[in-house]
C-alpha cells in the first residue's frame, strides 16, 4: 500500500511538472527536462516522458530590432497571364524631330499594366508609349507623357 502511495505521489509530481511546462508563466517554465532529472524524480517509472512543446514557443525568439515591420514591397509585374489584356497605344502629339524636323523611328516602348476591376470582370489595361529617336541627330527620344485612366 505504501509503494502505491509513493508511486502515486511521483506521478502527481510528474503531472504537475508537465503542467508548469505547458501552462506556467514563461519565465517560470522549465525549458527542458534533462534525462538525469527525470531519472532522479521518477526513478522507477518505466515510461519515458518527453515534454511536449509549449504552445507559445513554436517560433524562435525574435530580437526587439526584428520586431519592426519591414516596409511593404510593391508587387511589380506580377499580374496573372490568364487575364485578358486591353492595349492602348499613346502616340506623341508631335512626331517630327524638334531640331532637324526629320521623321524619327521607333527605338522602344514603355509598357505599364494596371489591374482594372469591373464588377464580375477582371482585365489588365496595357498602356504602350512608343519611344522615337531621330537618326539625323543624337537628341533625346520623343515619348508621350504617362497618363493614368
Amino acid at each position: 500500500m505504501l509503494a502505491l502511495d509513493a508511486q502515486n505521489e511521483k506521478l502527481r509530481v510528474a503531472v504537475q511538472t508537465l503542467k508548469e511546462m505547458i501552462f506556467g508563466k514563461r519565465s517560470e517554465r522549465l525549458a527542458t527536462l534533462v534525462a538525469e532529472q527525470l531519472a532522479l524524480e521518477l526513478d522507477d517509472l518505466e515510461t519515458s516522458v518527453t515534454p511536449p512543446a509549449a504552445a507559445n514557443d513554436d517560433a524562435p525568439a525574435v530580437k526587439p530590432s526584428d520586431k519592426l515591420r519591414k516596409k511593404a514591397r510593391r508587387n511589380i509585374g506580377a499580374l496573372p497571364k490568364h487575364l485578358p489584356r486591353c492595349e492602348q497605344v499613346l502616340e506623341p502629339e508631335v512626331t517630327a524631330c524638334p531640331c532637324c524636323q526629320g521623321q524619327p523611328h521607333k527605338i522602344g516602348e514603355d509598357v505599364s499594366e494596371v489591374l482594372n476591376v469591373i464588377p464580375a470582370l477582371l482585365r489588365v489595361l496595357r498602356t504602350i508609349r512608343p519611344k522615337y529617336g531621330c537618326r539625323g541627330c543624337t537628341d533625346g527620344a520623343v515619348q508621350p507623357k504617362c497618363c493614368r485612366a
